[in-house]
């Protein structure tokens, strides 16, 4: 049996720029398109949005090359992240989904993908010659299904973890357009709107209605999801019929922990923390500097990162052929909204450094395997 090899990227907003880059490299070198080297996509947030854009009919029936998204990260990160006014602090999210004219992550997702359904995405891809992509995958986090209140919540429909995916989308109640899984699995909590998907009102598809959040909120690397979803489909029956390779958007070890002995007046020390603390308050991290916008928020979203890499890394010892790439970045660096060109600089240079030097060697593994295996 032939290895089936899996491509997963993590959310982190403007951070895509990181991962859209290594697939730039990775397709260079191979001379190929990801769609001719990956049998499933899978993203979450930020890695939702390249994981559709790398298998979707965008231009014509061609999905984007990883240049082009990168392109896309490196030059539009401001009509992904238009800012919404709040007189009250606080009150609504950063920014808008559709600000009614026609700006907003919203609008441009749907510029991008058009009206096309994952279950077209999927027949398109059937017919592009020297195809291998078999299955697509974006996370969410479901938390209504309707809005209204619900007595008797069933888990799936009305709340919980949702994969928008290929597989599933054969049925029509399960068939979002492309836009529609890519705005879900980035509605980052604070940042942007709730999504509200499906149920047959235009521009939404006729699927199921939705309201999603940011699959980052339970699985930011979806890399487990991902192998979970090569059994669920039938692609593998073992753990050594597959190669995955995981591609973060960067790490700011800091970020992971916290400063327990706090100087500030307002809060305690040692960890005697409430509500306010741990949710308002700029608890420092681990190298002294304030969080901002709640601490425990960055330890959840790096935890849920660092988890999945972890159990991946001990499932090598049964078969599982498993790559991950991911440099260290800064505490500016690390923040998802940051599109100031200083910033997208600096991100640029991280991942033209990491390649070159830390991540070298993991790279030259990648493209020796995947010139292997494809």
């Amino acid at each position: 049996m032939s290895k089936i090899i899996i491509l997963t990227v993590d959310g982190g907003g403007i951070k895509g720029i990181i991962p859209s880059y290594f697939l730039w490299q990775i397709e260079a070198a191979l001379n190929k398109s990801c769609y001719k080297m990956f049998d499933i996509i899978g993203g979450t947030s930020t890695g939702g949005i390249i994981a559709t854009a790398l298998s979707s009919p965008i231009n014509g029936t061609q999905p984007y090359t990883a240049n082009e998204i990168y392109n896309i990260y490196t030059s539009d990160g401001s009509q992904i992240f238009v800012s919404q006014d709040s007189i009250i602090p606080d009150y609504y999210a950063l920014y808008y989904a559709n600000d009614g004219n026609g700006n907003g992550v919203e609008c441009f997702l749907q510029q991008k993908y058009g009206t096309y359904s994952l279950n077209d995405a999927r027949q398109n891809m059937q017919n592009l010659p020297d195809s291998r992509t078999k299955h697509v995958f974006t996370t969410c986090y479901t938390v209504n299904s309707s809005g209204n209140n619900i007595p008797n919540p069933t888990l799936g429909r009305d709340y919980g973890p949702y994969l928008f995916n290929w597989y599933d989308a054969v049925k029509p109640e399960n068939d979002y357009l492309v836009w529609e899984a890519a705005r879900a699995t980035s509605a980052a909590p604070t940042y942007f709107p709730v999504a509200k998907l499906g149920g047959g009102n235009a521009p939404n598809s006729s699927a199921n209605e939705r309201w999603a959040l940011d699959g980052g909120v339970m699985s930011n690397n979806p890399a487990v999801w991902a192998v979970s979803e090569a059994f669920r489909t039938g692609l593998a029956s073992q753990l050594s019929d597959i190669i995955l390779i995981s591609l973060g958007t960067g790490s700011y070890p800091s970020g992971a922990g916290l400063v327990t002995d706090q100087t500030k007046i307002s809060d305690p020390d040692y960890g005697n923390w409430g509500f306010t603390p741990w949710l308002v308050s700029d608890l420092d991290d681990l190298s002294g500097t304030e969080n901002g916008r709640g601490a425990i928020v960055n330890i959840i979203t790096e935890s849920v990162q660092l988890v999945s890499s972890q159990q991946l890394s001990g499932l090598q010892n049964s078969g599982l052929t498993y790559f991950r790439l991911e440099p260290s970045i800064t505490r500016e660096q690390s923040k998802m909204d940051n599109i100031s060109q200083s910033n997208v600089d600096s991100l640029i240079d991280t991942a033209t450094n990491y390649l070159n030097n830390d991540g070298n060697a993991v790279f030259q593994q990648i493209i020796n395997t995947l010139k292997e295996n494809t």
